[in-house]
């Protein structure tokens, strides 16, 4: 039957959960009830902490939608031709490894959307004064949120870009945990749909304390990872760029430059979110060095025994199913000829182990301080967003915009020229998409796919909806009806 029609609220590893494992056993002999669940505060941040766990797993970004399968679709990684991830490098989606990942996508992502309808359900029919502090507004924003968030990268999955073709089928956009089949809408319909969530989600989260108190140090900050108001305000400026609407998409990202550009010296600390600072790069210890510039992180999962991933596919021990740029792509990436070879997501982020180099930013380091964290959002994102938006109207603070984003990768000795033209810049976006976000989610992929680019770099098939739009799972398309 159709996976989204019978689709169970449980979260697929409940052995790593705690007070609300016992909710989401599917056992009979020990499930709880919806209304038992639901009817103290806690059940509500439970429900959604199993969520955040459903997410860091590698079933979604603990691997298949982080380091994994999505990422191998942006080229970015060197794949061993005799490893496991050579299908997913040539784009093969009928090779029956890669179609059990892609159903597993499908079927997690959603999994973890139903549990957030169940939330949904319940918070708005329960009484807001049984809530303490702001808890209601703040569980309730989360929860549109990641529902928002979840299916934008489902539709930046499993359906044609706008600029591809807005009239195509966009995915199912569930919004109730029932047996009915869910309906397709087209993708620019389904896109209004993210952005409803994602603005009202932000509006729940405009009492969040770690924007009301301005501190990441707050009751809210210490329950991180969550899907906070800054992680709806740049979900935002990422839907409207992908929908193509540039002038609300500027509107948020700016919001977020404004925020972090206030975010220095004496105010640094008070922040949510502020530039690396180079003392933290020059540490004289690996374990101290925040070489995934973690301080610029908007929303970030903490993955349980990322060491178990991060140091298997990012080290030797990955031998063939390794996943890293070589050194002649790593130098490419970062433009090491043109004597950028300081940028510090070059100099720091790649370390020996044995014979060769490997990506070294997300792994585990004995007593480090910035281990297991996983961004889904970062701050530079949103310069990314507006200077796309402004290189026809404002070409300078474009510029400007990518500048800082250099300088702060300490390349403040080599700045953009400021007479650069539209196409320049937009090419400069590329390059920086490609430098900042290697191994981050599939971020250089879905560049290519929001442009319907004609060519991936290191591909070497032709890009079009064979390789941009995932299929839809059998099951689904079968029983379901689904297509796109």
């Amino acid at each position: 039957m159709n996976k989204i029609k019978t689709i169970i609220a449980t979260l697929l590893a409940t052995a790593t959960l705690t007070s609300c494992s016992d909710w989401l056993d599917v056992s009979p002999k020990s499930q709880i009830k919806e209304e038992d669940h639901f009817s103290r505060e806690g059940g509500y941040k439970d429900q959604l902490t199993g969520v955040y766990t459903a997410m860091s797993q590698q079933t979604m970004y603990g691997l298949n939608m982080g380091i994994g399968f999505v990422e191998v679709l942006s080229h970015s990684y060197d794949v061993d031709a005799n490893g496991d991830w050579r299908y997913a490098n040539e784009f093969d989606y009928k090779n029956s490894g890669v179609e059990s990942t892609i159903s597993t996508i499908w079927q997690s992502t959603y999994n973890a959307i139903a549990n957030l309808n169940i939330l949904i359900k319940n918070i708005d029919q329960a009484d807001p004064n049984s809530f303490s502090g702001n808890n209601y507004a703040v569980y309730r924003g989360e929860a549109y949120g990641l529902r928002g968030f979840l299916h934008l990268d489902l539709m930046r999955l499993f359906a044609c870009s706008p600029s591809m073709d807005a009239n195509a089928k966009g995915v199912p956009y569930v919004t109730e945990y029932s047996t009915n089949v869910v309906g397709q809408h087209s993708v620019s319909e389904t896109m209004k749909l993210v952005i409803a969530d994602l603005e009202k989600a932000r509006e729940y989260l405009s009492t969040d304390s770690l924007k009301e108190s301005s501190s990441r140090y707050s009751h809210r900050a210490t329950r991180i990872p969550y899907f906070n108001y800054y992680a709806a305000t740049l979900s935002l400026a990422r839907a409207y760029l992908w929908a193509g609407d540039k002038q609300s998409a500027l509107k948020y990202a700016n919001e977020i430059i404004d925020c972090a550009e206030d975010s220095t010296s004496e105010k640094r600390l008070s922040k949510p979110f502020s530039w690396v600072h180079y003392t933290t790069m020059q540490s004289g210890n690996r374990n101290e060095q925040d070489i995934a510039f973690s301080c610029e992180h908007i929303f970030h999962l903490t993955i349980n025994k990322w060491e178990d991933t991060a140091n298997f596919y990012f080290k030797s021990k990955g031998g063939s199913n390794a996943l890293t740029p070589s050194d002649d792509t790593a130098q490419d990436i970062y433009e090491v000829a043109l004597g950028y070879g300081n940028d510090y997501r070059y100099l720091k982020g790649y370390e020996q182990d044995g014979e060769k180099r490997y990506m070294c930013k997300f792994w585990h380091w004995e007593g480090g301080r910035y281990n297991d964290i996983y961004p889904l959002l970062r701050m530079t994102e949103a310069y990314y967003i507006a200077a796309e938006c402004l290189k026809d109207s404002n070409p300078k603070r474009a510029i400007e915009l990518l500048n800082l984003v250099r300088e702060n990768r300490n390349l403040s000795l080599f700045p953009l020229a400021d007479n650069l033209s539209a196409d320049e810049i937009q090419n400069e976006i590329y390059k920086e998409y490609r430098k900042e976000f290697v191994g981050e989610a599939g971020q250089l992929f879905f560049y290519y796919k929001r442009l319907n680019a004609t060519s991936i770099k290191g591909a070497s098939v032709v890009p079009g909806k064979g390789v941009y739009v995932l299929p839809i799972p059998a099951n689904d398309a079968e029983f379901g009806g689904y297509g796109n």
